[in-house]
């Protein structure tokens, strides 16, 4: 998958996979540091469109409050990585300087607040998090309402058994291929080449393990809204997908929708915020950190 998440806005709050972000052994990570307005996503992009320009595979962390957004940009043929490392998914390297290092595009600010915009930086940084608790509170009356798995008739076992056993150590990555954001509960795409084949939540939990004891890569993806539970198992090499579907109840459905409400008046107020970052941005600066992190990248 070239575009997933890494988070979920689920019924217990923000849910995070990014400490496994890249996944990649030796992979060195970038962790940009910034307030909004400041740069992280434009960058990303700049970055992206560079490599994709080079040919180069690109793998996309979209934004589960607001997909249109980037989070965080993976380069494996180059082993490089980037992530907005703040809030609620704050990250650290592993080790500074060896695994990744810190990025701060906060330096490109040019002028203290004033007291006028500090005050309204704080009232709209409170009524996000207000707008959050209560999306949160929706998703897990929405759960509680009920969500029925669909448990169709399957022959996983038999399609299981034809793939043979390898002696390796299979690569196991775990991410979001749908999320409850302010555009509503979004399904990412597929590639057209997979292979979709239904399946009940035990099923699901008995292939993974199945195929991943029989030395098979695969990319496990829980339900956003209760991420103790799997929604998808992709399967790269074989180009095979099974699918949890469920339907929600009507209650379970009016909830989700209060969610997704809540999470678009976040996002409205974050904007807010951002139109206050902005003019006090050197967006001359931000570019030449983006071509510096270009130049980087690809040696140039």
């Amino acid at each position: 998958m070239n575009s997933f998440f890494l988070g979920a806005n689920s019924k217990n709050g923000f849910y995070s996979l990014y400490g496994g972000f890249p996944g990649k052994a030796g992979a060195f990570l970038h962790i940009l540091k910034g307030g909004p307005g400041t740069g992280k996503s434009t960058l990303l992009r700049r970055i992206a469109a560079a490599a994709e320009q080079r040919d180069l595979s690109v793998r996309r962390v979209l934004c589960s409050g607001d997909p249109d957004s980037l989070d965080g940009l993976f380069l494996p043929d180059l082993g490089l990585a980037w992530a907005d490392g703040t809030a609620p998914h704050a990250l650290e390297p592993g080790l500074f300087g060896v695994t990744g290092d810190y990025l701060d595009l906060g330096r490109a600010m040019t002028r203290p607040f004033s007291s006028a915009e500090k005050e309204a930086l704080l009232s709209l940084q409170e009524e996000n998090r207000r707008q959050y608790k209560e999306a949160y509170q929706a998703l897990a009356d929405s759960a509680a309402a009920g969500w029925e798995a669909m448990t169709p008739p399957s022959d996983l076992g038999e399609a299981l058994e034809a793939m043979p056993r390898r002696d390796r150590s299979p690569e196991i990555r775990r991410c979001f291929l749908s999320a409850v954001s302010c555009k509503g509960l979004l399904q990412l795409p597929l590639p057209e080449e997979y292979q979709i084949l239904p399946a009940s939540p035990a099923a699901l939990r008995r292939a993974a393990e199945a195929v991943a004891a029989r030395g098979w890569d695969t990319l496990r993806c829980p339900w956003p809204l209760d991420p103790a539970e799997p929604e998808w198992l992709l399967l790269p090499e074989v180009k095979l997908a099974l699918r949890v579907r469920r339907q929600p109840s009507e209650e379970a459905e009016l909830f989700l929708q209060q969610a997704v409400q809540a999470l678009r008046q976040a996002k409205a107020f974050h904007d807010e915020m951002e139109a206050v970052y902005r003019p006090h941005m050197d967006f001359a600066e931000l570019n030449e950190e983006a071509e510096r992190q270009i130049r980087k990248a690809f040696s140039e």
